[in-house]
């Protein structure tokens, strides 16, 4: 009976090991995934007064979350990005528009969501340099414009006419 019991231990030991191991296993695979919503293709043109507008900066600013940004081309036309990859979160989002008179405020290529709320509040407060379009445009409040992200990436094709 000594012998059993032994091999009891032993065997109740090496099931709480493997119990110990798959569970931590299992913590460490949602550890590694992603805490970023999913975000799905945007793109779009922008036009002032009917012209393409180059060099402005397009920001989506959803209800819950840091905003997402895309720069116009020279023919107006942009894709938003969210933390370095193109797509913004599926839902309603208020839409900005900035084009600076100089150079545009530096932004970082990859910008952390800190950074983006960082410049979301300084727009939100009106802290924002003069521009070559109405700076109406360049606040969430104020613009006046909107999108409304799906699922569907193929759908997520915007155009915003800014008129005085």
């Amino acid at each position: 009976m000594a012998g059993g019991a032994g091999v009891g231990v032993v065997g109740t030991r090496c099931l709480t090991l493997a119990v110990v191991v798959a569970l931590g296993a299992i913590g460490l695979a949602g550890c590694g995934g992603s805490t970023m919503p999913k975000i799905y293709p945007a793109t779009g043109t922008v036009t002032w007064k009917g012209e393409p507008l180059a060099d402005a900066t397009v920001s989506f600013v959803p209800s819950v979350g840091a905003p997402s940004d895309g720069k116009t081309d020279a023919q107006g036309k942009f894709t938003i990005m969210t933390n370095g990859k193109p797509g913004a979160r599926a839902g309603a989002c208020k839409v900005t528009v900035s084009k600076f008179a100089g150079a545009a405020p530096s932004m970082p290529a990859a910008p952390k969501p800190e950074d983006m709320m960082k410049m979301y509040e300084k727009k939100k407060k009106g802290e924002v340099e003069k521009g070559e379009i109405p700076a109406k445009f360049g606040r969430p409040d104020t613009s006046g414009l909107s999108a409304e992200v799906t699922t569907e990436g193929a759908k997520n094709v915007f155009t915003f006419d800014l008129k005085d």
